[in-house]
């Protein structure tokens, strides 16, 4: 019988005997909650160290005669892949929260902690010599608490923290919420391990050993889902069991007062995440000060603790991260800011360490306060906050409890945070979604001010009134110029529309400096389009020489969102290539409208063809046209170069280029995104000279700077998402017009007719929105076309004056009707719902009771082959495409022997160690933060995680180009600091080039990467020692990108001429 490597045998004594009942249970077909259901004796929960199970809470499970599911029970649910128990203790209720009687809790295998499941079995004392009577203890530790439920007279609700307490208190009327909580309510974030005893005999345990098999299947298929402990059966573990006195010792918030504002966030932060124990913060306020007086330092160690799953010895770890630190500068970066992000979810605060980011006109306003701004994500424990009719029923039903009450509770009476109380002022569109908020100490940053400053908001409809307020909270970065505005332009209005709604001018100047604010390159250093904010107005502005001066912006009513005396250029993007692509929305319009299904699975043929294969071909140096053009997608990184000057057998390049593969495979797969090179995806913007006819559009696109670029001329389909609508693809005519040929990689529509174009596309207009164009013929001329959509909004909801109140309730009424990705068909409704505050709802008969398999919904519903369009190119890409990171040892240590040739220094192989270790720190603390991967980062492109719930795959690959690039330049820098002081033996290599060379051997060569396992191992770098238990469960396996900081030197080196790259 074939097993997982690390297979525990001992599960299987006397298998033989087993096999009948075994074969029964993984060939019968009832429900996974019926099928792998046992009822447990006892439960305890509590915290677990090592072998050591310090219960905090427990209890006898109570029983029906027959063990009914209604009564007390734990079920492996692998379908909707979590642990189910519902258990009712025999504790006198009186003393026990109510959330704890009964218990009806779910924890997702993904929340389970690595190798976190220990299942062990005794023969009953009272009955050895009946060898079918058996004691098995299942216990589960966690990484986030488990969701709780509460019963409702109708409904079943999710429990927050404070049904933890013994009185049930209402969560909307608890007061501000803190960071670390106390009595009971501190279990969910104290008590990480579950513990349950059974009595059963071998033929219930013939389902124990069928749930073992089946964990261990996962971690075959997904290796972050190796779930099952490798301790021996027969293990034998200690428990320590609290009493409410010592409970209170161990886990009552710690005195933190008389400490400064930034250590007391970063230890409270440390202490919500469970990497440090209450009872341990004196001890580690103690080894701080002798580490160092000074508090920056401080914060600098504690900020490093963020990688630490749990600390286990304070004295002993501090100074040895002390010293670590001390050689090695904090570095800055004067385009970023520092900014704390607090996480609420329905059972804990979590304060995360500052993190860089880029800046927006409020932090750059308050630089010297920041300490006085924070960002709150309000989420569930492991995913967004997920609404389904049930949330918004239960809100109904009490809104004072639940999931929402801890977010109106949060909105009114603030989060305390170090000490300082902060309440909401304001969020901007792209946070909204991500139910984010910014929230300010009103003792350093008065509001009223800071509203003041902003601009004057005089709308009265709440939800529009809130997006003003969030913009200048909006991501952007400020162009440093001197900025001429002229006189306001009129804009275009016809039949009620506005055909140049969104868009202003700028000179070749104001464009040019804004793309180089972006760091932009080459032809992107010259855009036609810029979209824009500035003060109150936002929109894109355009280049019309021959119309505006070249230090000059003209701007238009439709720009002006509210009255502002700002006057910085912040800008957001720049118009920039991009080819076209199809998705779901596209092609069943599409289809529906005529164009051929034939086609369309054609060209997702054509498109797997071209990508399956691609890190084989990497490899082999065999990569095609279509190759290329997928390798330059990872514009971040290097990687095409790379390739060209022979790496493409480097470990982290074949990851790179595994990455490359499986996201475009996934895209294809699960979002029908296919690319269509007859096409391409540009911003919109208007013809100020009034050239184009109706109907008449106008493009002229350069892929990059080595391509002329070229004019489309011919019928084509312009569309944009989202489409819904059999209107929203129109059939129009692309021209040549010799005013417009200034203008690349933008589309420019008319401002003739009755009715602008943009607006028939699904309410589409100029201030930002990217359109597709497509000159493709097969898909032009087989297209019927429809009329477009009169689409009219609701009357949007108006108050006599905008309160922060409105503010914090239009944020929660967004939460409860987020249900964009749940229903395409209200979709044009939904996402008005932040101009107008009026909410789409989805009743139930709209909801389906089968889902298509190319949902992806899972095995939590019924779901069926479907044989529309969509689900036949869904089964193009037959398998689920994945992509896991290279082992080095297994590699068998590959290295490239044009760089290894030269000599080293052990003297500069110690000081880049330090180098090494920060980058790394950071590297690790940016794959638990995003859920990615190593090979990610660089790349900039997430692949599919289904641990990665709270924001989408393609949201995290701007953060993941960031942190990469902010390694890079502090990795630079401190090379640069080496450089000044560090005397080289003689070489034919330039001093940056040495240290290339070094840094490879650091982080590719065999003896140098064991070299520093070991010393990993043995708690070098600021890191506990840990010992064999822990070692696979904290430590990744070897980085491989640190080398790739230098990749410039790294080509230099193998090129024959070393010339610059």
């Amino acid at each position: 019988m074939s097993t997982h490597p690390d297979f525990n045998e001992e599960f299987f004594d006397d298998l033989d005997s087993l096999l009948p009942d075994l074969l029964e249970f993984l060939t019968f077909k009832p429900s996974d909650v019926d099928r792998f259901r046992f009822a447990p004796d006892a439960i305890a929960m509590g915290s677990l160290q090592g072998r050591l199970f310090t219960q905090v809470f427990g209890g006898g499970c109570a029983k029906g005669s027959d063990g009914r599911r209604n009564t007390s029970f734990i079920a492996f649910d692998f379908k909707r892949e979590q642990l189910v128990f519902r258990v009712t203790t025999m504790l006198d209720s009186r003393g026990i929260p109510p959330v704890l009687h009964p218990i009806d809790a779910e924890l997702s295998f993904h929340d389970i902690a690595h190798r976190g499941i220990h299942i062990t079995k005794r023969d009953l004392p009272s009955a050895r010599g009946n060898p079918n009577s058996l004691e098995v203890t299942v216990t589960v530790g966690c990484r986030r608490p488990p969701r709780f439920y509460m019963p409702l007279e109708m409904y079943r609700r999710r429990a927050t923290v404070m049904d933890f307490t013994i009185s049930g208190a209402d969560e909307r009327e608890a007061g501000s919420i803190s960071t670390i909580p106390e009595g009971h309510c501190a279990y969910p974030t104290f008590c990480d391990t579950y513990r349950w005893i059974f009595r059963m005999d071998r033929h219930q345990y013939a389902k124990i050993t069928a749930c073992v098999q089946k964990i261990r299947a996962l971690a075959l298929a997904d290796p972050e889902m190796d779930l099952m402990s490798t301790s021996s059966a027969n293990a034998r573990w200690s428990v320590r069991i609290l009493g409410d006195h010592e409970f209170q010792q161990l886990y009552t918030p710690p005195d933190l007062s008389r400490l400064p504002f930034s250590t007391r966030t970063l230890l409270e932060g440390l202490i919500g995440y469970g990497v440090l124990r209450p009872v341990d913060t004196p001890d580690m306020i103690e080894t701080l000060r002798k580490a160092s007086p000074a508090t920056p330092f401080q914060d600098r160690i504690l900020e490093a603790l963020f990688n630490q799953d749990r600390i286990r010895d304070v004295k002993a770890l501090i100074p040895k991260l002390a010293a670590f630190l001390r050689r090695r500068p904090p570095s800055e970066q004067t385009h970023l800011v520092l900014i704390r992000t607090v996480l609420v979810t329905p059972m804990r605060v979590l304060v995360g360490p500052p993190q860089y980011e880029s800046s927006n006109s409020v932090t750059r306003k308050y630089s010297d306060k920041l300490d006085g701004i924070i960002r709150v994500q309000f989420s569930d424990e492991e995913d967004r906050i997920y609404v389904a009719g049930s949330l918004k029923d239960a809100d109904n039903e009490n809104p004072a409890v639940g999931l929402m009450a801890r977010v109106r509770r949060a909105l009114q009476h603030g989060l305390i945070i170090g000490g300082e109380t902060f309440y909401p002022v304001a969020s901007s569109s792209s946070q909204q979604r991500d139910h984010s908020m910014w929230f300010i100490n009103t003792r350093m940053i008065d509001g009223l001010s800071l509203r003041n400053w902003m601009g004057t908001v005089h709308e009265t409809v709440v939800a529009k009134h809130a997006a003003r307020m969030g913009l200048p909270f909006s991501t952007s970065r400020i162009v440093n110029m001197k900025i001429n505005f002229g006189t306001m332009l009129e804009d275009v209005k016809r039949n009620g529309r506005i055909f140049t709604d969104g868009v202003g001018l700028a000179g070749s100047n104001v464009l040019h400096e804004s793309a180089l604010a972006l760091g932009a390159k080459g032809i992107d250093s010259y855009p036609s389009v810029i979209q824009f904010r500035l003060g109150g107005a936002k929109g894109v502005l355009a280049d019309w020489p021959k119309l505006v001066g070249k230090d000059d912006i003209l701007l238009r009513p439709s720009l002006i969102k509210f009255t502002s005396d700002l006057a910085d250029l912040n800008v957001i993007r720049v118009a920039k290539y991009q080819v076209a692509f199809l998705n779901r929305q596209f092609i069943n319009i599409m289809c529906a409208n005529g164009v051929p299904q034939e086609l369309i699975i054609s060209i997702f043929k054509d498109a797997v063809a071209d990508i399956d294969g691609f890190r084989d071909r990497v490899r082999d140096g065999k990569m095609t046209k279509a190759d290329e053009q997928l390798g330059r997608m990872c514009d971040n990184f290097p990687f095409m170069k790379l390739v060209r000057y022979g790496f493409n057998t480097n470990p982290l390049i074949l990851d790179i280029a595994a990455i490359l593969e499986c996201r475009a495979l996934q895209d294809l797969k699960w979002r029908a995104r296919v690319k269509l090179p007859g096409g391409v995806f540009l911003i919109g913007i208007a013809d100020e000279t009034g050239t184009l006819r109706e109907g008449e559009v106008f493009c002229q696109y350069q892929e990059n700077d080595g391509t002329p670029p070229k004019i489309v001329t011919d019928e084509v389909l312009v569309c944009r998402a989202p489409a819904l609508h059999p209107g929203d693809v129109r059939r129009v005519c692309a021209v040549d017009a010799p005013e417009l040929r200034h203008l690349k990689n933008v589309i420019v529509f008319s401002i003739q007719g009755e009715r602008d174009l943009p607006s028939m596309l699904g309410g589409g207009d100029l201030d930002g929105d990217d359109y597709t164009l497509i000159w493709d013929q097969r898909f032009v001329q087989s297209l019927s076309m429809y009329a477009p959509m009169e689409y009219e909004a609701p009357d949007p909801i108006r108050v006599r004056e905008v309160t922060q109140r409105h503010l914090n309730e239009n944020f929660v009424q967004y939460i409860l009707n987020d249900v964009l990705g749940q229903v395409d068909n209200c979709h044009l409704a939904l996402v008005d719902f932040i101009k107008t505050g009026q909410a789409a709802t989805l009743s139930p008969e709209l909801r389906p009771d089968k889902w298509p398999d190319f949902m992806d919904k899972g095995g939590s519903v019924v779901s069926y082959t479907s044989h529309n369009i969509l689900g036949k190119i869904f089964r193009v890409v037959q398998a689920d495409p994945h992509s896991r990171p290279s082992d080095l040892g297994r590699m068998g240590y590959p290295s490239d022997p044009r760089i290894t040739k030269y000599p080293l220094d052990n003297g500069l192989l110690e000081r880049l160690k330090v180098l090494k270790a920060c980058y790394e720190r950071d590297i690790q603390y940016d794959m638990r933060r995003y859920r990615v991967y190593e090979p990610e980062i660089p790349a900039g492109i997430a692949i599919q995680n289904k641990k990665r719930k709270r924001v989408r795959d393609q949201n995290v690959n701007e953060p993941l180009r960031e942190a990469f690039s902010f390694g890079v330049e502090n990795v630079r820098d401190g090379a640069a600091n080496i450089l000044r002081d560090y005397t080289f033996e003689k070489t034919t290599l330039t001093p940056m080039q040495t240290i290339a060379r070094h840094c490879y051997a650091l982080t590719f060569e065999e003896t140098f990467v064991r070299q520093w396992e070991q010393q990993h191992r043995q708690g070098h770098w600021g890191v506990e020692m840990l010992d064999d238990d822990d070692e696979e469960m904290f430590r990744p396996k070897p980085f491989m990108s640190f080398a790739f900081c230098f990749w410039q030197e790294l080509i230099q080196i193998v090129s024959e001429s070393g010339s610059e790259v």
